[in-house]
């Protein structure tokens, strides 16, 4: 494992957490969609082929559950990730690699949390993957 792919391992969690950002964003523009729509009576026979906000309620319930198997999905990751840092039994460069992959910090924000200069931080970044790296490599039952 390279430490480029060791960063896209890391980044694993940003990418579910937008695609779980997006799905909750859907949902709650269908949810709200359908809170303004009212009942329509137009064509009212009984036979409930056109019932458009039945259809949006089942829309909803869908996206719903989507959103549910997105996040366990996220959740899982997240933690797997965490416990792969964890391994590195350093508490700086878990704390870089944690405010960077799993808080998506920009680097100026982890340097100045960290009392580092911005050069500072990509060092020990680098350094934090290399031993990342190894960690992956001598654990791979951590990524699961």
């Amino acid at each position: 494992m390279t430490t480029d792919e060791v960063k896209a391992y890391l980044w694993q969690v940003h990418k579910l957490d937008n695609k779980l950002q997006r799905s909750r964003m859907d949902l709650d523009k269908l949810r709200s969609a359908v809170e303004y729509r009212s009942p329509s009576f137009e064509g009212a026979g009984g036979h409930g082929s056109n019932d458009k906000l039945g259809q949006a309620m089942t829309r909803i319930v869908e996206y719903a559950a989507q959103a549910d198997v997105i996040a366990a999905e996220y959740t899982a990751k997240y933690d797997e990730v965490k416990k792969a840092i964890g391994t590195l039994e350093n508490d700086s460069l878990e704390q870089l690699l944690e405010l960077r992959y799993l808080h998506y910090l920009k680097w100026e924000d982890i340097a100045q949390r960290m009392n580092y200069s911005d050069r500072q931080a990509l060092r020990v970044h680098g350094a934090a993957l290399k031993k990342m790296q190894k960690s992956l490599k001598m654990s791979p039952n951590v990524i699961e």
